[in-house]
């Protein structure tokens, strides 16, 4: 699939391995993954890039930056419980001047959930100009949950503004507080911050695509809710 016009792109059901961002193209893309894909970046291409996953396994998406003054905003809402796995590989491969790779993933793990969190930006030999940043936020909802993941940079050039992040919380006692004197009862205080971190991932959507955004926050809120 070749992409030629600027646009919001819901690809959850395409089953094309492969997708190409056209040159001078800015595009929009949410997968909720029915399939492996790689996406290429072709010169001067913007791309925000938005998944959630529930409850899913052998999860892998490539993305490659080929062509210069590319830029890659990847957001990845993740939620796991009852057991269920999500294993995920997320990698994002540089290999051209100038250009900016931003990857943030959240995930929220309930009762014995278990997430494997595989997540790596490359940047390649000899280019300059560079922008790679790893971020990683897990929001435990429950006293008995797994995570294993560690955020990797793996970096052969020189000229480069690189970081890598990652930090394990519970919802804020302090903000709960702070709500329930308000006289907004415990567990509607609580959604109320939960539901402000799911919007943080999905933020720029509403300014896209509000319809859309709207049904996604009320379908992750929704399957939180279910527990």
């Amino acid at each position: 699939m070749i992409i030629k016009e600027n646009w919001f792109y819901d690809i959850s059901d395409i089953l094309d391995l492969e997708i190409v961002i056209s040159k001078w193209i800015t595009v929009w893309i949410y997968d909720s993954w029915k399939n492996n894909k790689k996406i290429f970046l072709e010169e001067n291409s913007f791309l925000d890039f938005f998944s959630f996953l529930e409850n899913k396994e052998n999860h892998k998406i490539e993305f490659f930056q080929n062509e210069k003054n590319s830029i890659l905003n990847v957001k990845y809402l993740l939620f796991s419980k009852n057991n269920k796995i999500i294993k995920s590989k997320i990698h994002s491969k540089i290999s051209s001047s100038y250009s900016k790779s931003d990857v943030k993933i959240l995930s929220l793990i309930w009762e014995n959930g278990n997430i494997d969190l595989d997540w790596i930006i490359e940047i390649d030999y000899w280019f300059e100009k560079i922008k790679g940043h790893l971020i990683e936020e897990n929001l435990f909802l429950w006293e008995t949950w797994k995570i294993k993941g560690i955020p990797t940079l793996l970096v052969r050039s020189d000229d480069v503004e690189a970081s890598h992040a990652c930090k394990i919380e519970k919802i804020s006692e302090k903000n709960l507080f702070y709500l329930k004197s308000r006289w907004i009862d415990e567990k509607n205080a609580y959604m109320i911050l939960l539901e402000a971190n799911i919007k943080s991932i999905f933020s720029c959507l509403s300014m896209i695509n509000n319809n859309f955004y709207e049904l996604l926050i009320n379908k992750v809120v929704y399957s939180i809710k279910e527990n």
